[in-house]
């Protein structure tokens, strides 16, 4: 009976075991597990910071070259028309586009009389005009002069381009279509470009248009 109850108890004692060491790989398992997924979810969170952070220098960065570009634009809109009509005299104006071309900003001018059409570029730092050229009308060409009394300037455009597209203005350009003259700013904010219409009179925007 003795023997018996040793037996039994000697059973028990090590069922308790067994059962205390399981737990015990468990809870560690547990705990493990735990602490593996806790690092990843701290890498992801870092990894996160670091492409927003990136992103960010990298819009900075674009914002601060485009503005080191625009400050080397030293001839005004009047004074790039007066350069155009010195090569190109008593012409209409047709439109005036202003865009950066490699590391400096050039004026692209172009008019037309009854006969011919005329363009020019003309150097927003230096003054100086190339690619002058004219070529004859074709019997379909419709060209409309620029309505520039009253309308908005440049800078106008800008400020409500950039708050519209939140961004900073890269490049303009002034043209007309069924006797509505507008303005077409790009904005750009890091490496997307939005581009806004404006009424170069009612100061309305007429369209949108992104591109990533």
């Amino acid at each position: 009976m003795k023997l018996t109850k040793l037996t039994s108890a000697i059973l028990l004692g090590a069922t308790l075991l067994t059962g205390i060491v399981a737990c015990s790989k468990q809870d560690n398992s547990t705990a493990q597990t735990s602490q593996t997924t806790s690092h990843k979810s701290t890498a992801a969170k870092s990894s996160d910071n670091s492409q927003s952070s990136q992103t960010s220098d990298s819009s900075t960065e674009t914002t601060n070259s485009v503005k080191t570009e625009i400050s080397k634009i030293k001839l005004s809109q009047q004074e790039a028309i007066d350069k155009f009509h010195s090569q190109f005299s008593g012409k209409q104006i047709k439109s005036i586009d202003l865009s950066l071309e490699g590391k400096q900003y050039v004026y692209e001018i172009e008019g037309f009389d009854s006969t011919h059409e005329y363009s020019a570029e003309i150097n927003a730092e230096t003054g100086h005009a190339s690619s002058v050229h004219s070529e004859r009308l074709d019997h379909d060409d419709r060209n409309e002069a620029l309505n520039l009394d009253g309308i908005i300037s440049r800078d106008e455009a800008s400020v409500i381009a950039e708050e519209h597209a939140k961004g900073t203005s890269q490049e303009w350009k002034l043209d007309q279509k069924h006797g509505k003259t507008y303005w077409e700013v790009e904005v750009v904010n890091g490496h997307q470009s939005t581009e806004v219409k404006i009424d170069a009179h009612s100061k309305k925007i007429l369209e949108t248009e992104h591109d990533d």
